[in-house]
């Protein structure tokens, strides 16, 4: 199978499980919502994933591959994350443009293939030009590559930190609540990048909020975690309109009254 699968995955802080036997799918191409309150588990479970803590239990594949304890380079390169705060993978003393360049410079990029057109080795100019790709994929003109993330809106930023991730050609992103310290207004924007970019770039991506309509707006599937266990899986469609579990039927009833994803 391709994409991200996470397999009876475990974590446990100080002996405590806080993610219990977690397994759920992510196929190219698709967003899949998990969702829970704060507590549930997801951004331990997202850590797993991108292998920034061990795992108690479980495997983490990726196009059926097992990624190890200790990842290799193109390991990590592959499973990126995207976080609530986009100033935690922004240096603020460097343009965007430097913070770009600097990573394509580290990983040795472009290669040639990925985003780029056969461009062969690395260069100055190359990796100007796949910048200039990069910041355009997230809908930001060119001189956005001269000025420093302190001059641009929440979204905007937002948007430069998601241009990051995908500079090292990831297979599967990690989005962890990357609309909640967004206005309402602006979060449609960011949506809208990362659900066009998942299709347009065949990403696997779990996309993970507590809010249950920005999930609503974004994902094809869902995923529902309390306690470290996941309850519920199911088609958005159907989970919007017949969830199964009294937990999922629970929070529906806790959100204002969702428009019908014909008005997406």
């Amino acid at each position: 199978m391709t994409g991200l699968d996470v397999v009876d995955v475990s974590v446990a802080y100080a002996g405590r499980r806080v993610v219990d036997g977690v397994s759920l799918q992510v196929r190219p191409g698709a967003v899949v919502g998990l969702v829970g309150e704060s507590g549930s588990g997801k951004t331990s479970l997202a850590r797993a994933i991108i292998g920034a803590v061990p795992l108690a239990g479980g495997a983490v594949r990726l196009d059926g591959s097992t990624l190890g304890v200790r990842r290799t380079a193109a390991e990590r390169r592959a499973v990126q994350l995207v976080q609530q705060d986009p100033f935690t993978s922004l240096n603020p003393l460097l343009t965007v443009g430097q913070v770009l360049e600097e990573l394509l410079r580290v990983h040795g990029l472009p290669e040639g293939g990925g985003l780029s057109t056969q461009l062969g080795g690395q260069s100055s100019s190359q990796r100007r030009r796949r910048a200039e790709e990069l910041v355009d994929l997230v809908g930001l003109p060119s001189d956005a590559l001269g000025r420093y993330p302190r001059e641009f809106s929440g979204g905007q930023r937002q948007r430069i930190a998601i241009a990051r991730a995908l500079a090292v050609e990831p297979r599967v992103l990690v989005a962890d609540e990357p609309t909640s310290a967004l206005d309402v207004s602006v979060q449609r924007t960011v949506l809208d990048v990362v659900s066009g970019l998942a299709r347009r770039m065949q990403l696997a991506t779990l996309f993970i909020s507590h809010d249950l309509s920005v999930i609503h707006a974004v994902c094809d599937e869902v995923a529902v975690l309390r306690d470290g266990v996941l309850l519920e899986r199911a088609p958005a469609s159907r989970f919007f309109t017949r969830p199964e579990h009294p937990y999922s039927r629970a929070l529906l009833a806790a959100v204002p009254r969702l428009p019908s994803r014909e008005d997406r």
